[in-house]
Parts: C-alpha cells; sequence; structure tokens
C-alpha cells in the first residue's frame, strides 16, 4: 500500500502513422516474427537485411533474380540516374551507388520503389523508371505483397491487446527466513512464503484513472504489517480517481485507506517488518470515496470514508449506517525535497486514533523519520501507542535500513529492533536481507512473555 503521491503514469499509446509503399518496405527486417508493433522511415534503412527477409526461395520466376546489380549493368547505371536527378534514394545508399557498391535485386527493387512514391517521378513519364519496374516488377510485387501480410498480421495483434491507454505492472516476492521464539521449542524452522501483484491504470481522458490490483499470497508469520495472504487471485483494490479544479476525487468498491492519505508522515522505506502508524494509517478496503487537495508550497490535505468489505457491500448492513464500523480519516501535510511531515486522524465510530510523523533527508547522511500513533479505546480501556525511529541510508550498490519501535498495547510493552540492506541485482531484481528482534519489556517471571528474533532473505521481482 502506499500514499497518493504514488506516481500513476496511465499511458500507453501505440501509434501507427500511414505509411508509403518504400517505407513499409524498409521495416520488414525489423518486423520479423512480429515481435512487436513497429514504424520506420527511409532515413532508418537496411536494406540488405531486407534482402534476407524476402527470401528467393519461395517466389523464384528466373535465375536472373538471384545476380546482384553490379556498376556497368544498365540497371545500376539508371538507379544513379534517378538518384542524381531526382534525389529519391536514401542518402547511405546514393553513396554506395557513387562509389560503386553492388545491389542485390530486392535491394534495387525497394530504392525503385522509394523513387516511385516520393511523387518525384513517374514511371509513365521517365524511361528509365519504366523500364527498371518492369525488370525488377517480380520483387516488387514479392515485397508488397509480404508486407500487406505482415500489416495484417499486426492489426490482428494490435486487436486482442489491452487499451492503449491501459499500464499494466507488478511483482512478486519470494520470502524465505527462519524465526527463533524463546522458552518455546518450535525455533529456528526454515519456511518459506510469497505474494504476487498485478497493477492495471487505465486512462479514458488523459488525467483521470482507473485503478485494479489483483494478489494473491501466503504470508503469513515471516511478513507482518505488509501480509498478502489470499487463497487465490483476487480483486484487492479497484477504485476511480479525477479531478475537479484543485481537487482529485477517489471513489470505488475496494478503497484503501492508506491509498488516498495525502500527509506524508514517515520517510522510513517499511520494507521488512515494522510499519509506521499502525492504527493512523491501518489499510481498511472498502467501498467508499476520497478526497485530497495539494498546492504548489508544499502543503496537502485529505479526507476519505470507508466502509470495510462485509459491510458496505452488503444489504444487511449498508454503507455507513448504526451496523457498520466506518473509517473516516483526516490528514494534514507539508513536504519539501528534504524534510516533511504531517497529522492524521482515524475514526472506526468506536475507536479513534491520532498520530503525527516527520522526516528529515539531509545530502550525504541517512534519511531520518519519527513517527508517533496513539489509539484511543472508546470504552475506557487503556490506550496504545507507537512509537518508531527509522533510518535508511544509501551504501554501495543498495541501501541498508534500521528502525527501532516502542509499542505499548494496553500496557503491554514491546521493543522491536530490525536490520536490513536491500541490495539491486538488476532493473527488475532486487534482493533483501536482514534480522529483528521483538522483545516483551514487560515480561518477567510471572508473566513470560517469549521474545521472538530471526532472519529472513527477500528475492523481490518487479515487472
Amino acid at each position: 500500500m502506499g500514499s497518493i503521491k504514488r506516481i500513476m503514469n496511465t499511458h500507453i499509446s501505440f501509434v501507427r502513422n500511414p505509411m508509403k509503399l518504400f517505407q513499409q518496405l524498409l521495416v520488414a527486417p525489423a518486423a520479423l516474427g512480429l515481435l512487436a508493433p513497429f514504424a520506420a522511415n527511409a532515413a532508418e534503412v537496411n536494406i540488405k537485411e531486407l534482402a534476407n527477409y524476402a527470401s528467393p526461395k519461395s517466389s523464384v520466376v528466373t535465375t536472373s533474380q538471384f545476380s546482384d546489380v553490379v556498376p556497368g549493368d544498365w540497371a545500376y547505371t539508371a538507379l544513379k540516374n534517378l538518384s542524381d536527378s531526382y534525389g529519391c534514394v536514401d542518402n547511405g545508399y546514393a553513396q554506395n551507388l557513387n562509389s560503386g557498391k553492388a545491389l542485390t535485386r530486392y535491394e534495387a527493387a525497394a530504392l525503385i520503389n522509394s523513387c516511385l512514391d516520393s511523387g518525384l517521378i513517374s514511371s509513365e513519364l521517365n524511361s528509365d523508371a519504366t523500364r527498371l519496374s518492369n525488370e525488377f516488377g517480380t520483387e516488387m510485387a514479392i515485397l508488397k505483397g509480404r508486407i500487406d501480410g505482415l500489416e495484417y498480421k499486426v492489426k490482428e495483434l494490435s486487436a486482442g491487446q489491452f487499451s492503449s491507454s491501459t499500464k499494466m505492472s507488478g511483482g512478486a516476492v519470494f520470502t524465505t527466513g527462519a524465526i527463533d521464539s524463546r522458552p518455546t521449542s518450535n525455533n529456528n524452522k526454515i519456511t518459506t512464503e510469497y505474494n504476487f501483484t498485478l497493477d492495471l491504470n487505465t486512462s479514458f481522458s488523459g488525467s483521470d484513472n482507473l485503478y485494479a490490483q489483483l494478489v494473491q499470497g501466503n504470508q503469513d508469520e515471516l511478513v507482518l504489517d505488509s501480509a498478502e495472504n489470499a487463497s487465490s487471485l483476487q480483486v484487492g483494490s479497484l477504485f476511480y480517481s479525477f479531478p475537479v479544479g484543485d481537487f482529485q476525487v477517489y471513489a470505488g468498491p475496494l478503497l484503501d485507506q492508506d491509498d488516498v492519505i495525502s500527509a506524508t508522515t514517515s520517510d522510513y522505506s517499511g520494507a521488512f517488518r515494522l510499519a509506521t502508524m499502525p492504527w493512523g494509517e491501518v489499510g481498511t478496503t472498502g467501498s467508499g470515496a476520497a478526497v485530497s487537495w495539494a498546492n504548489d508550497g508544499g502543503f496537502n490535505a485529505s479526507f476519505s470514508a470507508i466502509s470495510p468489505t462485509g459491510s458496505g457491500d452488503t444489504s444487511t448492513s449498508g454503507m455507513f449506517t448504526a451496523a457498520t464500523a466506518d473509517v473516516y480519516t483526516v490528514s494534514v501535510g507539508y513536504d519539501t525535497d528534504y524534510y516533511g511531515g504531517g497529522v492524521v486522524f482515524t475514526d472506526d465510530d468506536t475507536d479513534s486514533s491520532y498520530g503525527a510523523g516527520v522526516y528529515w533527508r539531509p545530502d550525504g547522511f541517512p534519511s531520518i523519520s519519527v513517527t508517533f500513533d496513539r489509539l484511543h479505546k472508546s470504552n475506557g480501556t487503556t490506550d496504545s501507542t507507537d512509537l518508531l525511529v527509522g533510518l535508511d541510508y544509501p551504501f554501495g550498490p543498495g541501501t541498508l535500513s534500521t528502525a527501532w519501535q516502542e509499542r505499548d498495547t494496553a500496557g503491554v510493552v514491546t521493543n522491536n529492533y530490525e536490520v536490513y540492506y536491500n541490495y539491486p541485482v538488476s532493473d527488475g531484481i532486487s534482493i533483501q536481507g536482514g534480522w529483528f528482534f521483538e522483545g516483551d519489556a514487560t515480561a518477567d517471571t510471572l508473566n513470560p512473555t517469549p521474545d521472538t528474533s530471526g532472519y529472513i532473505v527477500e528475492t523481490f521481482f518487479s515487472f
């Protein structure tokens, strides 16, 4: 889950401009195998590869088709005359003609087409063009037939693609680790967990966005706050956003509470075990709406109202009624390139929380984040608090991160630590390894609570 500052690049365009015959011929080698949509122009020609693509084996009429056009041939001289007179031959091949380099018959056919398609000459008015068209008509027809078939295949492939304004991205995480919980006997047993996500962003106007996320995973013990444990691939998020003046509006049946909080309370990566603002940014998902605002000066604010899944999507309880624990969140923040912070207030019709956080990222030093969150129980029981200090430091090719957290849950205090390093293997793969410790500061001989520590290695794939 992220904040509304997530950059949503929602445009993928597939533009196919009309091309004249010669330009179509020139892109045939690049499109071999129909691996991708293509566009080309005469300045990007590699006619020798074109000759290889348009293999004459399947369409041989005479043995003369295997012969190169060499200096001294009438065809070579005629091509050079057209190039000199009309400038209709690509500059690179005009130089070849002037230097006396031989051409294949398919290269010659492609050059003839470039001259005829230029509109500067006509085979009916120019004797050289007429004779060349008659001599190389077979090769010209073969190439045209191959390009026509290629265009048809590309149209078929394009028809089955996503909308040109839809961008798909995704990721997978492999997590392996061992947890030691003393004094219990269930210690140091290696386990593996995973999650898989697909994100789809679609724009219809250029400024709006339809967001859908598909998720599956079995994370349980090794990963805590960011766990994905759907037993089958399912829609985890689904909402639509659009601008209204200076405001951005969000609405949908699966809106994530922490996705529409404008304030940035922490710069800590939080990609291991510990996370900031456990109650203020609780991450409730359900049907609802939100609105956010930001100005050029760095100030921002947001409000959201979400009815959790299982409440707002059933007629027995409905949305925003006394029968549902609807979540309302207000945030205000301020951000610059080097520091910032914000406050968040959340109410779920029963309990409420308020928290704040600041961050500082000076050049050449670790970024430092401090957050505090308090949960107030309406039934009069003891409040809970969470204080976290996190640091991220660019070290070598990767990032070294560490955090300390003191969490008081209704009088039970735990001190938690983590240290981990994220190493980028490539643009789409990174490996992360680290250690964590979670200890009960209030435990004693009468109330023993096991300390927990562990080692985890994760591999992240993004595409």
